[in-house]
């Protein structure tokens, strides 16, 4: 049945390639054979760049006039007069953008990157390189606020692929009067990367915004219904001799962070912390420097790096196997990171957040004091990359964190130290070659992380080595309509016999589950090999679109030293049909819907997931939209249910979602939106969030996101013992437990702009959850959702002071078991507050404040009963979270860009 689906799918895609192009299918439009063209004109003076465009120079470029709009009116011409001109000397490219407007152009203010529904927008992007690939995109709206972005993988255009943490050093004025409004760029030569010809020709895309009607208009048109991006893009001729000057940058800083914490007492020792005052202050000196060896190849270097986080994770309530994700944040390794990017599943192969970490071993237990890091020193960094004139693109990134240690105190005030983390290398590798104007594709990766482990202490926790390394390519045809790509990788990690068993029980495997034959837990190995495979076939362009995916990653596949994986033993088969319609209607401005089944086994035959869903999505002609999604999953066994133990069965469910998005040009907007799950057998949920966004003032944001989830699983696991009189379940008896869960957040920011480069942002993140966990039952049997409860099917239960004592048999033989309660409440508030001001291009300097408290109340906390922990008590909790004690850090850091 799942074949005839996938054949079904694919049988479909192919008859619709020509009829998606016919009337009723949407876009009626055909691209343009040849691409729009526009002359750089030479300068050789100097140009002030004020908004103004009153040099006479700018009279002798010749304008490009011929926008068309994508949006709302697909393939008519631009609703307002657009000219741009370009000069250009052997510094910088000079774009000068007369954008005529019948009413007062619609703007506000932001920092750096702002995403604004409801501004004007001029936008410029780049193909540099001309490889019809990447590029480099710059924007501006009336008020000055600028946007850029680097864009990888054929992104652009409004799409997708585009990595806004580059900042680039460039300057744009702009003026505003009855007649519309001006724009009026310089973009340094050495902020771009290019080839070495004498005379070149780039690509490049104009396009404009005009909010009140939300029309976007293109120089290079693309209808919306064919794949647009870099590939798509206009001609930049006239270049010649550029970008011979200022190859070396280098980004000095100089901070001092300030710690006030509460640091508590040991109340059985008669001294206080030696290490902590509460009252900490951390200097720091360092800088970034970037060497331009070539137009296309450029050394980044890091010394004594600054990686701290000007903002906050958000916090979390995890009761999974597997860890949490966070983004990251740290400039050098955000800035850059699309070069190394790897496709494929299995996880991702570099996580950078990995490198700096929290050290993963503590002080002794029976130490009464301890100073351990908070993070991991990373002694220095660097990172080469670029492209070849024959179109191999480079990346190497390589970073070393020093040996922690950890001083502590014992009772007897005995002092000490302990090795908490080991000298580390890091190490990614990235090339990439792109044919037939950057249709197709081949390339490679490998990263390591190679330790220093001297200690027996250190070879029981770390790896001493791992290794991945992988293959990958894409290849389109027919205009880009149809792709097809694939990739395999392999990992490789070397240890002591203990960090490879725990490896081989982690979550993502689980070796030791006694019915899965085709695995085996070799307690004596000291070394794990895995590897992952993909293929798929997609069709990209045209009303109807879809596509079909196989994906492999075996049980012994690991990638967490450097990369993030949380699944491994997976085989999995996806398919995806799709209609889009673009032809405004009377109610629709357009809309669109997906299906598809997805399947997915384990590598010993078992099918584990079973979806089938659809969506549907639609702006209407008021330009609010609004989604709908619906699916049914489960009916198939669970490998991950008893962490580690038998299959167990997993019951059919449901899930609906619904949400709506308001009119993005209003000075407020809303984006309530919906989530249901449900099953009869393993339990529901239900949340509710909504984005609430409202501007009373051009230089005043705030958006406001309540969160709402509660529910009730059937089935949430609590722990596992062994007992040779459990015969059903392999000699060891799976403790389980229904769990009532509720979690209320408050996610809110405030932005203030003063002016484009001094900017404000506040945010704060209030959580309260709670969990309240029943009594504890017994899974009856393998590759059911069948349970015992104890006191009623077999044995007996008592829950005192806080702990279930359980007999499973009586008089029988079996021994007790001795579960906590594990009910909790959890209350978070943090955040922070941030100025920034760009003092000069390049340079900013930064005040930061950030707090935190925080609070988890289980059954043995004092002060509540036990009748209390679990149950959410919104006024309760939020009374004591304002009460807690906070943490606070101040931090002062100042950058300085030069350019020698």
């Amino acid at each position: 049945m799942a074949i005839l689906s996938f054949a079904v799918v694919l049988l479909l895609l192919a008859v619709t390639e020509v009829a998606g192009q016919q009337e009723g299918g949407g876009s009626t439009y055909v691209h343009a054979a040849e691409a729009p063209l526009i002359r750089a004109h030479p300068i050789t003076t100097p140009i002030e760049v004020d908004g103004e465009l009153g040099e006479d120079v700018w009279a002798e470029a010749v304008p490009a006039t011929g926008f068309t709009q994508r949006e709302p009116v697909e393939g008519a011409p631009v609703s307002e007069p657009t000219e741009v001109r370009i000069l250009y000397d052997e510094e910088a490219l000079y774009i000068g953008a007369l954008l005529r407007d019948s009413a007062l152009p619609s703007t506000r203010l932001g920092r750096r990157d702002a995403d604004f529904d409801d501004s004007d927008l001029f936008v410029v992007e780049l193909d540099s390189y001309h490889d019809h690939r990447t590029g480099f995109g710059f924007s501006v709206n009336p008020s000055g606020v600028r946007g850029d972005r680097v864009l990888s993988g054929g992104g652009g255009g409004f799409g997708d692929d585009q990595d806004e943490s580059w900042d680039p050093v460039w300057t744009v004025e702009t003026t505003v009067d009855e007649d519309g409004w001006v724009a009026e760029m310089r973009i340094p030569f050495s902020q771009l990367r290019f080839g070495s010809a004498e005379v070149q020709t780039w690509g490049i895309q104009l396009e404009r915004v005009i909010a009140r009607t939300q029309e976007e208009a293109q120089f290079a048109f693309t209808p919306l219904l064919e794949r647009g991006g870099v590939h798509r893009f206009g001609h930049l001729d006239g270049l010649q001799q550029i970008g011979e000057r200022d190859p070396l940058e280098i980004l000095p800083y100089a901070s001092l962070r300030a710690d006030y914490r509460f640091v508590p007492r040991d109340p059985d020792v008669d001294f206080t912390n030696p290490y902590r005052s509460g009252s900490d202050f951390t200097p720091g000196l360092g800088a970034d420097i970037k060497y331009r060896v070539t137009s296309n190849f450029t050394v980044d270097a890091t010394l004594n790096p600054d990686f701290g986080q000007v903002e906050v994770d958000p916090a979390v309530v995890n009761l999974s196997a597997f860890e949490t994700r966070f983004d990251e944040r740290r400039p050098f390794f955000v800035e850059g990171a699309e070069i190394l990017r790897f496709g494929g599943p299995g996880g991702d192969l570099l996580y950078s957040r990995r490198i700096g970490d929290a050290p993963g071993l503590d002080a002794p237990d029976n130490a009464v004091y301890a100073d351990v890091p908070d993070q991991t020193t990373i002694v220095g960094a660097g990172k080469v990359t670029g492209r070849t004139s024959s179109g191999w693109s480079i990346g190497v990134m390589e970073a070393v964190t020093a040996r922690e240690h950890a001083d502590f105190v014992m009772a007897d005030e005995a002092t000490g130290d302990a090795v908490v983390e080991p000298l580390a290398n890091y190490m990614a590798a990235r090339v990439r070659r792109d044919l037939r104007q950057g249709a197709s594709h081949f390339g490679a990766i490998a990263t390591a992380v190679n330790r220093s482990l001297g200690s027996t202490r250190l070879r029981e926790r770390y790896r001493g080595a791992a290794y991945t390394g992988g293959v990958d390519f894409a290849h389109d045809w027919a205009d880009r309509t149809w792709s097809i790509d694939g990739g395999f990788t392999a990992s490789h990690i070397q240890g002591g016999p203990e960090v490879i068993t725990a490896a081989q029980r982690s979550s993502a495997r689980y070796y030791h589950r006694p019915d899965a034959d085709y695995l085996e837990l070799d307690p004596d190995a000291t070394s794990l090999s895995g590897y992952t495979a993909s293929l798929s076939l997609d069709k990209r362009a045209g009303a109807v679109t879809g596509g079909i995916g196989f994906d492999a990653v075996s049980a012994g596949y690991e990638i967490n030293d450097l990369g993030f994986q949380t699944d491994a033993d997976r085989i999995s088969l996806s398919t995806d049909l799709g209609y889009e319609q673009t032809v405004p209607g009377s109610v629709f401005q357009s809309w669109e819907i997906n299906s598809g089944p997805d399947l997915t086994f384990n590598f010993g035959g078992d099918l584990i997931e079973a979806d089938i869903g659809i969506f549907a999505r639609g702006e209407f002609v008021n330009f609010w939209e609004a989604e709908l999604r619906f699916s049914r999953f489960g009916g198939t066994l669970n490998d991950r249910l008893t962490r580690g133990g038998p299959l167990s069965r997993e019951p059919v469910g449901y899930s609906f979602g619904f949400g709506v998005e308001t009119d993005p040009r209003r000075s407020y907007s809303l984006s309530p939106e919906i989530d249901v799950d449900w099953s009869p057998a393993a339990g529901w949920s239900t949340s509710f969030e909504t984005e609430v966004e409202w501007r009373p003032l051009e230089n005043l944001n705030i958006e406001v996101q309540p969160e709402v989830s509660f529910g009730r699983s059937e089935a949430q696991y609590v722990a596992s013992f062994d007992d040779p009189f459990a015969e059903e379940t392999f000699g060891r008896r799976y403790f389980f437990a229904a769990l009532e869960q509720t979690e209320i957040a408050l996610s809110t920011r405030v932005d203030v702009t003063f002016t484009p480069g001094l900017t404000l942002e506040l945010y704060a993140q209030p959580l309260l959850a709670s969990g309240e966990y029943a009594t504890p039952k017994q899974l009856r049997a393998p590759r059911t959702f069948d349970f015992l409860e104890f006191g009623h099917d077999l044995g007996s239960f008592a829950l005192v002071d806080g702990r279930y004592s359980i007999d499973p048999d009586g008089a029988g033989p079996a021994p007790a078991f001795d579960l906590p309660d594990r009910d909790f409440n959890l209350r978070s508030l943090r955040g922070n507050a941030v100025l920034r001001w760009e003092y000069r291009p390049g340079s900013t300097l930064f005040l930061v404040w950030q707090q935190s408290r925080s609070d988890e109340l289980d059954v043995f906390s004092p002060g509540l009963g036990a009748d209390d922990i679990g149950r959410f008590d919104f006024g309760r909790d939020a009374r004591d979270l304002l009460s807690l004690r906070p943490d606070n850090i101040f931090m002062i850091k100042a950058t300085y860009w030069l350019n020698p």
